[in-house]
């Protein structure tokens, strides 16, 4: 993750959370925001901050937005200014660019103007809390996209004293094993061959489609 740029444009709530994710890692940061007092509070986690309006291409280039890997658009309040900031990102030559959105509609309007990641961070929120509703025996469900969710669960009876490819988790369960946490606080461990052993008590993470989340709900009964 060396010598990589993240440029964060806008630094409300959504925004304020993805540099303070970001601050501890080994990435130069850009932030551009409208108010002053806010880049100037978090002057210390900036490797440069910008006062300005982020549709402004003139100020995107001054402030060196173009040479960022990856730019988060972290408004979402206005469509047009959306709209702007992506075209001007692509337009400078941004390779990956990411934003929020607050509808359906913006968000398929940024989709077709060429913004590589479009998320809607409340209703993806509530999609993951209703199915920690629906599913019980402690499963945790982060919702990635419409169609794909990252599932934590404790490893099923079946599971314990097996390995990985005597389960063929993938064929049996359509699951892709990201790793285990040895309990529900500790790291998660992502070094993991298919000769790895369950043992008894640890937390599985996995990904999956939505329509086979009843098959971990199963194991788990």
């Amino acid at each position: 993750m060396a010598n990589r740029t993240i440029g964060i444009l806008g630094l409300g709530i959504f925004g304020q959370s993805v540099l303070k994710t970001l601050q501890d890692q080994d990435v130069d940061i850009i932030a551009i925001d409208d108010h002053e007092d806010v880049i100037n509070q978090y002057e210390s986690m900036i490797t440069t901050g910008i006062v300005g309006d982020i549709t402004e291409m003139d100020l995107l280039d001054a402030a060196d937005i173009g040479n960022c890997d990856t730019v988060v658009i972290a408004t979402g309040e206005n469509l047009e200014s959306s709209v702007l900031a992506v075209m001007h990102c692509k337009a400078l030559g941004v390779e990956r660019v990411i934003a929020k959105v607050k509808n359906e509609v913006t968000k398929e309007v940024l989709e077709k103007i060429g913004a590589d990641l479009v998320i809607l961070p409340e209703v993806e929120a509530g999609m993951s809390l209703a199915k920690m509703i629906l599913f019980q025996h402690g499963i945790e469900v982060f919702q990635l996209d419409e169609a794909v969710v990252v599932a934590e669960f404790t490893v099923p009876a079946s599971w314990v004293g097996k390995s990985l490819q005597d389960l063929a988790v993938r064929e049996e369960y359509h699951l892709n094993i990201i790793g285990y946490r040895n309990a529900e606080d500790q790291p998660l461990q992502i070094q993991i061959s298919p000769a790895f052993i369950w043992p008894e008590g640890v937390r599985v993470m996995a990904v999956t489609d939505n329509q086979y989340l009843d098959r971990i709900q199963d194991l788990l009964d």
